[in-house]
């Protein structure tokens, strides 16, 4: 899928992190929420018609209506998003003295390496020079055009999950 890109300035952003979200789970869980619509609405599962003409590998079986399941593959970008939050959540709980399961702490484990490798493979050489907002803000990138991603994700989309939960039960 070829993504225009656009000129972003890094900022900070208190609707998704700011200094006193690790202040309690409450705080932590109430900062991720603000995340939610930053997923596409299907979580990032889309259906691609021609598959078959890209190596793709075996695709994930998700739903793709209320009474159907079918093929689907995960876009990378929604999937570090989940990861990012799956560390931020348990690492609070785990900072709050909360024993981490055995299964969240290899899923933790598993995400905090998934960004290290998406880190690197998008490998982001912007130059950042000395800014008065602080180390990294302040400066100019050259991205892949977020909403556009977005757009096209939705469009593309397995079956919608955001608008067929209570809001207290969606997740990133």
């Amino acid at each position: 899928m070829p993504v225009p890109l656009k000129t972003y300035t890094f900022n900070p952003n208190k609707r998704y992190v700011h200094e006193d979200m690790f202040e309690s789970n409450r705080t932590t869980l109430s900062t991720l929420h603000n995340w939610i619509e930053l997923s596409a609405q299907a979580r990032g599962y889309v259906q691609i018609a021609d598959r078959e003409r890209y190596d793709l590998g075996d695709p994930y079986t998700s739903a793709i209506s209320r009474d159907e399941e079918g093929p689907t593959f995960m876009m990378s970008v929604f999937h570090q998003l989940h990861c990012l939050s799956y560390i931020v959540e348990h690492f609070q709980q785990g900072y709050g003295g909360v024993k981490l399961e055995k299964e969240i702490a290899h899923h933790s484990a598993h995400c905090f390496d998934y960004i290290r490798q998406s880190i690197m493979c998008a490998a982001d050489t912007n130059l950042e020079g000395k800014t008065e907002a602080g180390p990294g803000w302040g400066s100019k990138h050259q991205c892949k055009d977020y909403d556009a991603v977005l757009k096209w994700a939705n469009d593309n989309g397995a079956m919608p999950w955001r608008n067929e939960l209570m809001p207290g039960d969606t997740t990133l």
